[in-house]
């Protein structure tokens, strides 16, 4: 009968929806994970796919079976998961992706030696991609403190919460003194933006309607990035949207190099996530780590 393997590989082509990206995923062949999907339909008895030349599109029959091979994997991964941390044996290697690095500075690197000590057996790989995260070629385990996108992308992903913040406008005092005055959302028109890589569009501030619903505004902008924003706000280069509970954000203000804009109109209770995969053979090493960091979060 078919094996656990055949299973995921069978659940990460109905995901990532090709046999390339499949291939590049398990660092197979894309003849191998072809033979892989042939065999398991063969055991069967059953075809799972329609193929066309441009599309895989699952059968009647591939729809039930892939409920149910997630609850096999699921169990088995479980069951995996059971042994190790009965055992006292939890290993592998945690391979995370965060979008910033002073996310691990302020989340992770304080606490990573006291962690390494809890888990002898467990290595961490800690990497930054300030650009949009994709799994069909980013294989990481764990995708710490990202906004919804990456759920909204990817179905498959589970998630938990790793803070909630209210989400502001701000600008250097010399960028408000030598531009039009702020003070309705509608005078915003007259005013630059520092972009944002990450949003579609780039140049757009995210604030609150009246009707209290996150909504958004196209302004002019000159600059994209994915890093840098508050420094180059403080130079005077345009307004920023951010997170209030940001450490670069609170010293500005501290020091007054940043001021608040139309605070009544920011977006509240905005939440940053850490995103890992339903389904992965070796859950106990992430779930030990995911549970230590989040219990970290009144120290952050």
């Amino acid at each position: 009968m078919f094996k656990i393997e055949q299973l995921k590989i069978f659940i990460s082509l109905t995901e990532l929806g090709t046999m390339t990206a499949v291939a590049n995923h398990y660092q197979l062949s894309v003849m191998a994970v072809s033979k892989k999907i042939a065999l398991l339909e063969k055991e069967i008895g059953q075809p799972l796919f329609c193929r066309t030349r441009r599309s895989l599109t699952l059968t009647e029959f591939g729809i039930g079976f892939k409920d149910k091979a997630r609850q096999v994997i699921a169990q088995c991964d479980n069951l995996s998961s059971w042994v190790e941390e009965e055992n006292g044996t939890i290993n592998g290697t945690v391979k995370v992706l965060c979008q910033a690095p002073e996310m691990l500075h302020e989340t992770i690197i304080p606490w990573l030696a006291d962690f390494l000590k809890l888990y002898p057996n467990i290595k961490v790989d800690l990497d930054v991609k300030e650009a949009i995260i994709d799994l069909n070629t980013d294989h990481y385990d764990v995708f710490w403190g990202v906004s919804d996108y990456l759920g909204e992308h990817f179905s498959n992903l589970k998630r938990r919460t790793l803070w909630t913040c209210d989400y502001g406008l701000f600008a250097s005092p010399a960028y408000l003194e030598n531009n039009p005055s702020i003070n309705t959302i509608d005078d915003l028109n007259h005013h630059t933006v520092i972009g944002y890589l990450h949003n579609q569009p780039n140049n757009i501030i995210i604030y609150q309607s009246a009707s209290g619903e996150p909504t958004h505004k196209i302004l002019n902008n000159r600059i994209n990035t994915v890093t840098g924003l508050v420094e180059l706000a403080i130079s005077g280069l345009g307004i920023i949207n951010a997170a209030s509970d940001d450490l670069k954000v609170k010293r500005a203000l501290k020091n007054e190099s940043l001021k608040p804009i139309l605070t009544k109109h920011w977006c509240t209770n905005i939440s940053t996530y850490v995103y890992y995969h339903q389904v992965r053979g070796e859950q106990a090493k992430v779930r030990a780590f995911i549970d230590y960091f989040l219990a970290q979060k009144m120290n952050w």
